[in-house]
């Protein structure tokens, strides 16, 4: 952005904020009277509302049964307490609780709590009234309760804040009583019937015992198990022993015919006594004869008589080998004798645990029904005995940690808080009051905002004067020629006089739009600016309806002869002129009042009569009547080199003042711009036309709302 259009628009926005702040300075007594209004309503509220005081009882909820029954749960779990703790805070607001509280006789001394209660019609609108006035908070992390009661008076409070936990303790303790009550009666109840049914189940087994023998038959039932291990495995043994020699035999079949010595690889044969003992005797015997060979020679006795030996002992062994391959077939008649008592012995073992198996299904079920009513029954017990000791404890003690203080002040209405809050709303709806009437507000209060709504350029902005007499007008220029006011007409002479060009504005008509615009304040104030430039200066009261020049200048002093004379042809030029007391001014009246001003301007040739007064004076300004209220205003616009729009600042309404500008331009109007009267010198409207030192700000103040 380029620094010239950056510092328009800081410049825009200063001016906007200085324009707002202006407003709300205009407004001042709108928003104090507003504010004022909204402190009186609070004020006014809290005076006719009610007074509610607030009492709080803080309790703590301590596990009691658990630890009197169980000493090793001393610490509950935590889970476990905030759900009793919930269940706390929900019963206090118990209906049956609320409804025994409106009956209590502590709370019925007090006369607002009984007007309430007669008020609320039913039970259902009781139990309303007392809940809306209870609030019970849980303190985060602890065991800790407030109990808050509201009423309309301090002790009102207290009393149901106190009133709550009291009833609450006593009936939370007569129900814990009623309820072991009716819990022992029905334990011991279903104690008489399972103990019944005990006894029956017992009867019922022993029953089966005597009937079947069975004293202890989870006993033989043992015994005949280890009876049936043992049996099979001597039957395994049996039939390994039988199998073995059915083997030994097949052998001793496969070598007969053989030499003795061959059945030797038998390890049955082997083994028996005779056999290994003649065996070892013919090692022994054999070792002799070897060492014998060695030492004697195969004659010698020793010799012979060993060898003798040796040969004989092997024939004593080949008996002993038959005798034992003979005793094999008589041992495998032993072994199949054997394996078949055996089995037979087993079968019937089988034979009784499949008969014990069968006693033993009724047996288990009247013994597990006999062990599931001893159980229950046992339970049942256990819990009457717990039940006894408990009767009158309760799961949780509650403890009045700190009883309801007496309130001191009410909680409702907060005093500074309702005033603080009425402040502030009167305070915005003073606002919003005073920037709606700016909104709604389509009057033209700056000179941008004209400019962008006219289409024309502005030729001066007049501040705001102070409210005088038109006979007093004429002489501010000279009296305060340093003010803001006389810089702002000679600021529009200057542009007056150079806005014409190669064509000066000589005849210039100041109209406005609508009356008590100051177009007659701007005329003559323009005129005396022309004066004291030393131009011979025509000031002609163009406003034939009500005219204002003459008792501007000439008081209540008489003109025979004036505008409309002039115009009408019975008087001339030099007849109505009258000299002021100011060098170069001269001053044209109206003259007698005309009725129908546009019919006599539309008649006469006031273009003839321009012509003659611009040849006596250097300028002509002529003040006339407003656009809108008269016709004949539009006819003098053709007649002059140029007409200046005066528009109050926040004067008349935007489409007025457009309407009048369009009129003017239909005429013929030559329009250099418009000329802003009565702006504020302070609060930004007149900030960029008017610089601090550059003229004294000594004649501003009230609008000069008569000054036409």
């Amino acid at each position: 952005m380029p620094p010239s259009a950056r510092d328009r628009t800081v410049s825009s926005n200063a001016l906007d904020l200085r324009a707002l702040a202006w407003l709300l300075w205009e407004k001042k007594w709108l928003i104090t009277a507003v504010t004022g209004a909204g402190l009186f309503a609070g004020a006014f509220y809290l005076n006719r509302c009610e007074r509610v005081y607030s009492a709080t009882t803080t309790i703590e909820i301590q596990a009691e049964q658990d630890k009197l029954l169980k000493p090793e749960a001393g610490r509950q779990d935590e889970r476990t307490m905030a759900l009793v703790i919930k269940t706390i805070e929900q019963t206090l607001k118990n209906p049956a609780l609320l409804q025994r509280l409106a009956r209590h006789p502590d709370l019925m001394a007090d006369p607002n709590f009984v007007a309430e209660v007669q008020a609320a019609k039913s039970d259902a609108k009781i139990q309303e009234m007392i809940s809306s006035r209870i609030a019970v908070d849980v303190r985060r992390n602890t065991n800790l309760m407030d109990v808050t009661a509201e009423g309309n008076s301090p002790a009102g409070a207290q009393q149901l804040s106190k009133v709550l936990v009291e009833e609450f303790v006593r009936s939370t303790s007569a129900d814990r009583v009623q309820m072991s009550r009716e819990t022992q009666d029905l334990l011991r109840e279903e104690a008489d019937r399972l103990k019944s049914a005990l006894e029956k189940s017992e009867t019922k087994l022993q029953q089966f015992k005597e009937q079947h023998r069975a004293v202890s038959l989870e006993e033989k039932q043992n015994i005949v198990v280890e009876r049936l291990k043992e049996l099979n495995q001597r039957v395994t043994q049996a039939r390994a022993e039988r199998l073995k020699i059915e083997a030994d035999r097949a052998q001793i079949a496969q070598l007969a015919g053989q030499p003795p010595d061959r059945l030797l690889l038998l390890p049955t044969i082997a083994s028996a006594p005779d056999v290994a003992d003649l065996q070892r005797r013919i090692g022994e015997k054999g070792a002799e004869v070897a060492t014998l060979r060695l030492r004697y020679k195969p004659e010698h006795p020793k010799f012979v008589e060993a060898e003798s030996a040796y040969a004989e002992l092997k024939t004593h062994r080949d008996a002993a080998i038959l005798r034992a391959a003979d005793l094999v077939g008589t041992a495998l008649d032993a072994a199949m004798a054997s394996e078949k008592k055996f089995e037979e012995a087993l079968r019937g073992q089988e034979s009784i645990a499949l008969q014990l198996s069968e006693m033993a299904i009724p047996y288990q079920t009247l013994s597990r029904e006999v062990e599931s009513d001893r159980a229950l029954y046992g339970s049942l017990l256990a819990r009457l005995k717990e039940s006894d000791v408990a009767q009158g404890v309760t799961p949780y003690a509650v403890r009045v940690v700190t009883p309801a203080a007496l309130p001191e002040r009410p909680i409702r209405p907060n005093k500074r808080v309702v005033l603080l809050l009425s402040l502030c709303g009167g305070l915005a709806a003073g606002l919003t009051v005073a920037l709606s009437t700016r909104a709604f507000d389509r009057s033209l209060r700056t000179i941008d905002q004209a400019e962008n709504a006219l289409g024309i350029r502005s030729l001066g902005a007049i501040p705001r004067h102070a409210s005088v007499e038109l006979v007093n007008a004429r002489r501010l220029l000279l009296e305060k020629p340093h003010s803001a006011l006389s810089e702002a007409f000679r600021g529009l002479r200057t542009t007056l006089l150079v806005a014409g060009g190669e064509r000066p504005f000589r005849s210039v008509l100041f109209v406005s739009a609508v009356p008590r615009e100051g177009k007659s304040f701007c005329a003559i104030n323009y005129a005396v600016a022309l004066a004291g430039h030393g131009f011979r200066t025509l000031l002609i009261d163009g406003d034939l309806r009500i005219p204002s020049i003459g008792r501007a200048f000439l008081g209540s002093k008489s003109t025979p002869v004036g505008f409309s004379e002039i115009l009408g042809g019975t008087a001339q030029l030099d007849a109505g002129i009258q000299v002021t007391d100011i060098a170069n001014l001269s001053i044209l009246p109206a003259g007698r009042t005309v009725f129908d001003p546009a019919e006599l301007i539309g008649r006469s040739d006031v273009g003839q009569f321009m012509k003659e007064a611009l040849t006596r004076f250097d300028r002509i300004v002529i003040d006339s009547a407003p656009v809108h209220a008269v016709s004949e205003t539009v006819l003098l616009v053709p007649h002059v080199d140029a007409a200046c729009l005066v528009v109050r600042a926040g004067g008349p309404p935007e489409p007025a003042v457009v309407k009048a500008l369009e009129k003017l331009r239909e005429s013929g109007a030559r329009i250099p711009g418009f000329i802003l009267n009565d702006l504020p010198l302070r609060g930004g409207y007149y900030y960029h036309y008017h610089a601090p030192g550059y003229g004294r700000d000594e004649v501003y103040g009230a609008s000069a709302a008569g000054d036409r």
